[in-house]
């Protein structure tokens, strides 16, 4: 899965959550790039290869990236 499949993968899994609010898309983005920032954090201490990437941090930090961009 590239990084883009996956911010948007996210973006998707929140946008069924929340649903109600008028400012859905923002709150969506919020809430998937809380996820990734955990998933950044525990991504540090692993340095094996991951999607392509040289460890999953990279690959993460690049999942955030694309989360912005949506």
């Amino acid at each position: 899965m590239t990084p883009k499949e996956k911010a948007e993968e996210l973006y998707n899994i929140f946008d069924m959550i929340i649903y109600s609010d008028q400012d859905e898309h923002d709150q969506c983005k919020r809430c998937a790039i809380r996820c990734v920032e955990q998933i950044l954090q525990q991504a540090q201490m692993i340095e094996t290869e991951y999607n392509g990437y040289d460890n999953p941090y990279q690959y993460f930090l690049q999942v955030k990236q694309e989360i912005n961009k949506l």
